[in-house]
């Protein structure tokens, strides 16, 4: 009988701990070097250790958890192994992604941060008022987004992706390729970046809209989705949107000469 009422005993000091729900795991956000929408100075290419996290949609976002409860730890890695990762782990946040037919079926869509403009352009004498104008043309993307979907869906050949938009401006820069497809603002930063003449370009159709979002593991819960919407709308409601936008609008960006980029500017990283 008395190890009878030792066990009870017991058994109902662990009752509550037994009952009790782990606490929810805080989403996983990560990112990679998009600027303006997320960047780190100085960048991967110029250093082993980058510097500050900042762009437009990091520091929206970066509102955004505080109003969620969320740490606001956002983690870069290069862009391929993000959306990687989104795609196959459970409760992953990503951003800057722009939201595309090819994508829809692939992610959870939270909040659209930002609308740009999908648009191609040319080098000097390059027709660009259609994008069919430059199919068999070198046209340069970043690799593995939208933009190179698009291209490979409407059967364009000679589509040159590299991993960050600074690349596709040198090679614009240098007549290496003759158009290049990408959201405006990323153009308008890459060409500044390698301190090109954004003059030379000519800006030719906007193939269509680019709606940046906070998106995420395809089957996030529906609550999860409407906390960071929420959160969203209070950043727009009081006022912390547009001083942000502000902030960037007055973005000083200063080039980086070719000598300070390392030859592989790409990290290698472990999952």
């Amino acid at each position: 009988m008395r190890i009878l009422i030792v066990f009870l005993a017991t058994l109902l000091a662990w009752a509550p701990r037994l009952g009790a729900q782990e606490p929810a795991k805080e989403l996983r956000l990560l990112a990679a070097e998009l600027p303006p929408y997320t960047f780190q100075i100085p960048p991967v290419s110029v250093t082993e250790t980058p510097g500050v996290k900042q762009g437009f949609v990091y520091e929206v976002v970066t509102e955004m958890a505080k109003r969620v409860g969320h740490s606001g730890l956002i983690e870069f890695m290069p862009w391929e192994a993000a959306q990687r990762i989104a795609q196959t782990r459970p409760n992953i946040g990503i951003l800057a992604l722009t939201r595309s037919p090819e994508r829809e079926a692939k992610y959870s869509w939270l909040a659209r941060i930002y609308t740009d403009d999908l648009v191609v352009v040319g080098g000097a004498g390059i027709d660009v008022s259609s994008l069919d104008k430059v199919k068999d043309r070198p046209i340069g993307v970043l690799s593995n987004s939208g933009a190179e979907a698009l291209l490979e869906e409407r059967g364009f050949k000679r589509i040159r992706p590299l991993h960050e938009e600074w690349m596709n401006a040198r090679l614009m820069q240098q007549r290496r390729i003759d158009a290049w497809l990408a959201p405006r603002l990323m153009i308008i930063y890459g060409m500044r970046e390698v301190g090109a003449n954004l003059e030379a370009l000519n800006f030719g159709e906007i193939v269509r809209k680019s709606e940046i979002y906070l998106a995420g593991s395809k089957d996030l819960p529906d609550a999860e989705v409407q906390k960071w919407q929420k959160a969203l709308a209070e950043v727009r409601a009081d006022g912390t949107y547009q001083r942000i936008a502000d902030q960037y609008n007055r973005l000083k960006i200063e080039p980086i000469p070719d000598d300070m980029r390392r030859r592989f500017s790409q990290p290698v990283w472990q999952q």
